[in-house]
């Protein structure tokens, strides 16, 4: 709606309470590194910027690459799973084991020796939804909302993954439209 490009969404950059009445509200803060979307140049930034183990693989592979929306929610994404992992806050956290007591999935997100194998763990996660699956079997069971967060990262995963090629494109093009690059909108 407004049109911003974030480019830094990570857990230190929300605020999340919920009311009395069990409604859950956030709300996005820290702006420093957004651009407005239509400016297409501006997008570009000369160092990468977010926090590792949020950061999408766009970000994580390339220098100097051109974000869009679509890097914002895949950051989204990483944080819910991580949130499901982890927990939102200090009364739900755990720490960076799974349910077994192994080191989860999502360690590799901020463990790998270069940001290219960063975002090649990222790559291999999100291939496909028995590899995604994975992650989400280390959700915590425990936590209140869980089986909502578990059906809403399954579906925000097929939706960016899933519906996109590696250009981001994919069944969008199929349906006749087009990535207009001036507007980096699709059009008909």
């Amino acid at each position: 709606k407004c049109r911003i490009l974030h480019r830094d969404v990570s857990l230190s950059n929300m605020l999340v309470c919920r009311d009395d009445d069990g409604s859950v509200h956030g709300m996005l803060i820290d702006f420093d590194h957004a651009v407005n979307i239509d400016a297409i140049e501006e997008s570009r930034h000369a160092e990468r910027t977010g926090t590792l183990q949020f950061m999408s693989v766009n970000n994580l592979a390339k220098s100097n690459p051109r974000q869009t929306a679509l890097d914002d929610w895949e950051s989204m994404l990483y944080i819910l799973c991580w949130a499901g992992t982890y927990g939102w806050s200090s009364q739900t956290r755990r720490d960076n084991t799974g349910r077994l007591g192994q080191p989860t999935f999502l360690k590799s997100w901020y463990t790998g020796s270069s940001l290219e194998e960063v975002a090649n763990a990222k790559r291999h996660i999100l291939h496909s939804e028995d590899n995604f699956s994975g992650v989400v079997g280390e959700f915590n069971l425990g936590l209140h909302g869980i089986m909502v967060l578990i059906k809403l990262v399954m579906q925000l995963r097929k939706v960016l993954i899933e519906t996109y090629d590696d250009d981001r494109r994919g069944a969008i093009e199929e349906k006749g439209f087009r990535l207009n690059p001036e507007t980096n909108r699709f059009e008909k």
